[in-house]
């Protein structure tokens, strides 16, 4: 997608993709790599304040609202008629070494599955796993990786990712 490297975290709820993420983040940018990270929500988002002028600037029509500060901007991007693709998505991300998808298990990226022994739940493997985080030793084509050890993971996709 752009020549950007991205990799997803997929798994079932429950299963500790935003926590093996948080870790995994936290090691990376203390590696000084540069991460931007995409969640997937299964409901819709508010952002915004009711009340509040960038919310009512939206509710009024605005199709796309930013607010900002010194710190930090959130663009709010009104899509009923076309959901936002994966593609678009990724597009906005600028001055990242590598994007972090959570959820998205059915697009066509690579992607490290969490897998968690209590869940007992199948697991997802598709032609884009390349790696299964488990908390248990599993029988698969792809390699399997402890969950709880975030720096064996991390050590994965560094040479998944940015091998030379």
């Amino acid at each position: 997608m752009n020549g950007k490297k991205i990799i997803g975290i997929t798994g079932y709820s429950g299963s500790g993709k935003t926590t093996l993420l948080k870790k995994i983040i936290q090691l990376m940018v203390l590696q000084n790599v540069k991460v931007g990270s995409l969640k997937h929500a299964h409901h819709d988002i508010e952002l915004d304040i009711p009340g509040k002028d960038s919310y009512e600037l939206r509710k009024a029509g605005s199709l796309q609202t930013i607010i900002a500060c010194d710190k930090r901007y959130a663009l709010i991007e009104e899509t009923p008629d076309i959901p936002a693709d994966l593609k678009t998505l990724i597009d906005r991300f600028t001055d990242v070494d590598v994007i972090f998808i959570e959820g998205f298990k059915d697009e066509q990226i690579p992607k490290i599955m969490c897998h968690r022994k209590a869940n007992a739940k199948p697991l997802f493997i598709d032609n884009f796993t390349i790696a299964v985080a488990s908390d248990e030793s599993l029988n698969t084509s792809v390699p399997v990786l402890d969950i709880n050890q975030p720096e064996q993971i991390v050590k994965f996709i560094n040479n998944s990712l940015f091998k030379c």
